[in-house]
């Protein structure tokens, strides 16, 4: 099996041009820099990607930030994820797509391990951004898959705290903790930037708003076309080659000096409906000023 890395990447901080009006969504897919692409910007080439079973595990980097209290954060990132569980299709059932807390993580970076095992980590970056244009993106999602087939891998999610004052709450907001989780969630789960202004996976974000923590039926369609309701799938949130809290080189640190245990997520099929990812997989419930660009 082959498997890259494939980064997102992001756009300009203000658009030069007027936004389309179109209202369809683009998936991502295993193209990488200059590819193919139609009238709305969606990709024509390479293969679709798509988490292959029911439940994805996530991960927070257990040290958070120093701006937001660990709480806050775990809350926002789960309502985040939530969003995403609850997608109502066409024929009144779910998206086969849900998620799961897992134990977080020590690795403060954003990577795949081939060969051992991995965790899909949301984490802040504070101190610097190392991706292009510092101060204009807000966070970047970083996908690994199957080039062949497409089948994601492995996820992970980088916020700009470095450069953008992150918020939470409804009052005094700059850029929304929570609208931006969810926008990347969806990069997370195979959806690329929208042409749609309204759609939380508009490329775009206006600083103090908070649309884009709620989805519009453009991101409802393109979850329900890339996890259809009629899917046989099962739920397995172990990530690939097993779980680890650690990154690549702790883990083979740890195993050359006693040994490092691995934890394997929850196996079984969950109940479906609105709320039974909480239910069934314990997940925690807990317009335009300055225009920066949502990561890929």
């Amino acid at each position: 099996m082959r498997a890259t890395a494939f980064a997102l990447a992001a756009g300009l901080a203000t658009l030069a041009a007027s936004p389309s009006t179109a209202s369809a969504f683009c998936r991502s897919t295993t193209c990488s820099g200059d590819c193919a692409r139609n009238v709305d910007g969606c990709k024509i080439s390479g293969k679709d990607l798509s988490w292959p079973g029911l439940c994805v595990g996530f991960s927070l980097q257990r040290n958070g930030t120093s701006f937001i209290p660990m709480e806050t954060v775990r809350a926002v990132v789960s309502r985040s994820f939530v969003t995403w569980s609850d997608v109502p299709c066409a024929n009144g059932e779910l998206a086969t797509i849900a998620f799961s807390p897992s134990p977080d993580a020590s690795c403060r970076k954003a990577e795949y391990n081939p060969d051992g095992p991995n965790a899909n980590i949301v984490l802040f970056q504070e101190n610097r951004w190392d991706y292009s244009g510092p101060g204009n993106t807000l966070a970047k999602t970083t996908v690994s898959f199957d080039t062949d087939t497409g089948v994601i891998l492995d996820a992970d999610i980088e916020l700009n705290q470095a450069y953008n004052e992150l918020t939470t709450g409804d009052d005094n907001v700059v850029y929304d903790l929570e609208s931006i989780m969810t926008h990347e969630i969806g990069h997370f789960i195979g959806i690329d930037h929208s042409p749609d202004p309204e759609a939380t996976m508009f490329l775009a974000y206006d600083e103090g708003d908070t649309y884009q923590r709620d989805l519009a039926d453009d991101d409802f369609a393109a979850a329900c076309a890339i996890y259809p309701t009629t899917r046989d799938v099962v739920c397995d949130t172990k990530p690939s080659g097993g779980f680890t809290k650690l990154c690549a080189e702790d883990v083979e640190a740890a195993e050359d000096a006693e040994g490092c245990a691995i934890g394997a997520g929850a196996a079984g099929r969950p109940g479906r409906g609105l709320g039974a990812l909480a239910a069934v997989l314990a997940v925690a419930l807990l317009r335009r000023r300055q225009r920066r660009c949502l990561g890929e």
